[in-house]
């Protein structure tokens, strides 16, 4: 008989990193979401591979058909899962916003003064011996990437790869919140992911059955179709 699942158990194989998710924005709340949802999920397969269990009518073979069936519509609702999707659509728009407000630079060299410093500043970074490390020293100066970025690679002794490495590291340096709102969000949506695959784990084991590479849910006592494995 496979061993039931309790809730200590859903929580620390299900996205248990998401206890420390803030609340402060939509996407946050639709990742929140889907994990309940995943949970939720679980929690019924167990709940239903219980009743079947329980039920004195059913001979062996019988519960270990519906525990099949069981883990068949869970398995195919899990493929396509509806909170999952809406979460994973939610974090596409929170992180084409963060990138949206990277792309402040320092902006280019206007009157003489300024047009007269930028041609001394590209100079000078010309003549060092690692020009695009130079500016990534310096980047925390918008009068250097700014001279930098606003004029062609040349005459800093720059190639088009040191001027976009250049540029990614600046919006980075200039936009640390957003990197950093980009970075856990990314993460988050990482831990949804390890959690849907954990809950489809989670499943078979419940219902006693795998997902074979032609797709379909089967029994794990059933031979391989082809002699394939799953």
């Amino acid at each position: 008989m496979p061993k039931q699942i309790n809730d200590i158990e859903i929580e620390a194989r299900i996205a248990p990193a998401s206890i420390r998710w803030p609340s402060t924005a939509i996407h946050w709340e639709k990742l929140k979401k889907a994990v309940d949802a995943i949970r939720v999920l679980i929690t019924v397969v167990n709940a239903n591979c219980k009743a079947v269990e329980q039920d004195s009518d059913l001979s062996p073979e019988g519960i270990a058909r519906k525990r099949i069936e069981i883990g068949r519509r869970a398995l195919g609702e899990l493929a396509d899962f509806a909170p999952q999707r809406s979460a994973e659509a939610a974090v596409t728009s929170a992180l084409a916003m963060f990138d949206a407000g990277m792309v402040d630079l320092p902006k280019p060299p206007s009157g003489i003064a300024e047009v007269a410093l930028a041609q001394e500043l590209r100079a000078h970074v010309r003549a060092q011996e690692n020009p695009t490390g130079f500016v990534l020293n310096h980047l925390d100066d918008g009068r250097v990437v700014g001279a930098v970025l606003h004029a062609p690679g040349f005459l800093s002794g720059l190639k088009d790869e040191g001027l976009n490495v250049i540029r990614d590291r600046a919006r980075s340096a200039l936009h640390p919140e957003h990197v950093q709102n980009r970075k856990v969000t990314e993460d988050a949506l990482n831990e949804l992911n390890r959690g849907t695959e954990a809950a489809r784990r989670m499943i078979m084991e419940r219902t006693e059955t795998r997902l074979d590479r032609d797709g379909h849910v089967r029994s794990v006592r059933e031979p391989v179709p082809g002699g394939t494995g799953a």
